[in-house]
């Protein structure tokens, strides 16, 4: 991802959710945004959650988490699901393939995250 990219998500993250629901906080070279609240969809299980984007300069696209135990439409946990430590805290990642174009920009990259979750697969 380019630098001016992850400036920019962060700066639409904020507008979107508000600065008093968005953490901002760097790791080393990377930037994590906690979101306090995203709501999934209402089949999903719970239908919101906290959940973190890691942009990373060196990777081509963020990396997204969400709170652990998040289910999917069916009920059952996302394949390939494991619980990881970010940023000194517990987060739930997997293997959906989120698909990410820097000028389509971090809005539908979200919306793409959110909607993984109403499936049932």
């Amino acid at each position: 991802m380019k630098v001016e990219s992850i400036g920019d998500a962060v700066k639409v993250i904020t507008e979107v959710y508000g600065s008093e629901q968005v953490r901002v906080a760097n790791e080393g070279t990377r930037t994590l945004v906690r979101i306090a609240v995203v709501e999934l969809y209402a089949t999903s299980k719970p239908a919101t959650t906290p959940m973190l984007l890691v942009f990373d300069p060196e990777q081509p696209k963020p990396s997204v988490y969400v709170q652990p135990g998040q289910l999917l439409a069916n009920g059952k946990a996302p394949r390939s699901a494991s619980t990881v430590l970010v940023g000194g805290e517990s987060w739930m990642q997997f293997s959906f393939q989120i698909p990410w174009e820097e000028h389509h920009g971090i809005r539908r990259f979200i919306a793409a995250a959110r909607q993984r979750f109403a499936q049932d697969d």
